[in-house]
């Protein structure tokens, strides 16, 4: 049972440690890493391989010699499957046409096609392996040919992953030195196997081997694709702010820092598409233009002007505070009133053109205002409530100068 119990354990350790490779590899990490798709397959065989040495174990002891015998079968044809797709994985992490793979690809596919000729030809002739009478296993001199071929293979494997590793920079070094590890552990322990048939000493090779490529491989390079995808975060992040601050400047007015002409004509694209959605039911426009500032410009120069033109500005929003405020000319600005201030929009207009009057003696800033409201039902665009309010301005306007006002 010794012999079941170390294959088992392996199996086990195998399935733990490989969890995502096995069972969470998706369309996108395999065009990112195609090798693990060969790792994937060779990890796959190497699961029906301690399948198959758990099983051995448990039916020689059980002496159920037929399925013994069906079992070995399987589990040489499955051995030379497992070595095949390592030498796969290894072309293919490697990535190079050099003589060296082009002679493993060789090597894994003969033997491939070796080994199961050789069992297949088992059945005829005890040549891999045999039992007697008793129901004793006998090793015969093909599995030493084919244990002396996966020995020379590993070999040739762990050499020249160490040769490549030296050529190679210190993250992609410890990868290949890795494999070059693997391949001197199934070195190892494959020649401790052909000696002893009766231990699970295969079995334990790959899971040494397979812990080794999950440590030093799989996770840097789960580790490698966290970086990268938080390097991906920021750049997005840098790129959003950097959108930010460019729709900011576009949007933007540089006199006065409210909302410029062209965030006005978003803001009514918005506005019409929700009249005809009929997702908006209040809503008022005030329209503002501030008195005097030719008059302003011509005597005191064009920079008090635009002095003029803020201090205005900053009236404005400081009593619309919750509103917002956009300049879409020279000196005139809008204001787009909805929910509280629109449900205060008189009291709120009142107390402003109050606060504008207390300004003529002053020789102050005066602002003209006009207001209108979205009819529902008769609107069918913003223009026409901005209109409506536009010549309630100019009227405003026209009381204001009689006023004394500029």
């Amino acid at each position: 049972m010794d012999y079941t119990g170390t294959a088992f354990v392996a199996l086990v350790i195998l399935l733990i440690i490989n969890y995502d490779v096995l069972f969470k590899l998706n369309d996108e990490v395999k065009q990112l890493l195609p090798s693990l798709v060969f790792y994937r397959r060779f990890l796959i065989s190497v699961i029906v391989f301690y399948i198959c040495d758990t099983l051995w174990g448990l039916l020689y002891d059980l002496k159920l010699i037929t399925l013994v015998y069906v079992d070995t079968m399987i589990f040489f044809a499955v051995m030379a499957i497992s070595v095949f797709l390592w030498t796969r994985y290894v072309i293919d992490f490697i990535q190079s046409k050099s003589f060296i793979t082009r002679l493993l690809g060789i090597l894994g596919v003969s033997f491939l096609v070796f080994e199961l000729a050789v069992v297949i030809v088992n059945i005829f002739s005890p040549v891999l392996f045999s039992f007697d009478e008793n129901g004793v296993y006998s090793a015969g001199r093909e599995r030493y040919v084919n244990m002396s071929i996966q020995l020379f293979m590993f070999f040739l494997t762990s050499v020249y992953m160490l040769i490549v590793a030296l050529k190679n920079k210190e993250k992609v070094r410890r990868r290949h030195l890795t494999i070059g590890v693997f391949g001197i552990v199934m070195t190892i322990f494959v020649a401790f196997q052909t000696a002893f048939p009766f231990l699970a000493l295969y079995s334990v090779g790959y899971m040494i081997g397979t812990c080794l490529l999950h440590t030093f491989i799989l996770e840097d390079i789960k580790e490698e694709q966290l970086k990268g995808l938080q390097e991906l975060v920021e750049r997005d992040r840098l790129q959003r702010e950097e959108l930010g601050s460019a729709w900011q400047l576009a949007y933007t007015d540089s006199l006065t820092n409210v909302r410029n002409k062209l965030a006005y004509a978003e803001a009514e694209q918005d506005i019409n598409c929700r009249i005809k959605n009929g997702a908006v039911k209040e809503l008022a426009l005030i329209v503002c233009d501030l008195n005097g500032l030719k008059v302003v410009n011509d005597t005191k120069g064009h920079d008090e002007g635009d002095r003029y033109i803020k201090k205005g500005c900053q009236m404005i929003c400081k009593w619309f505070k919750r509103s917002p405020v956009f300049r879409i000319g020279g000196d005139e600005f809008v204001v787009i009133l909805e929910g509280e201030d629109f449900s205060k929009r008189k009291n709120l207009l009142s107390g402003f053109n109050k606060m504008v009057e207390a300004n003529i003696p002053q020789n102050d800033v005066v602002i003209s205002t006009g207001m209108d409201e979205l009819n529902p039902e008769d609107d069918r665009n913003v223009e026409e409530v901005f209109s409506r309010a536009d010549k309630k301005m100019y009227e405003r306007k026209r009381i204001l100068k009689s006023m004394g006002s500029l």
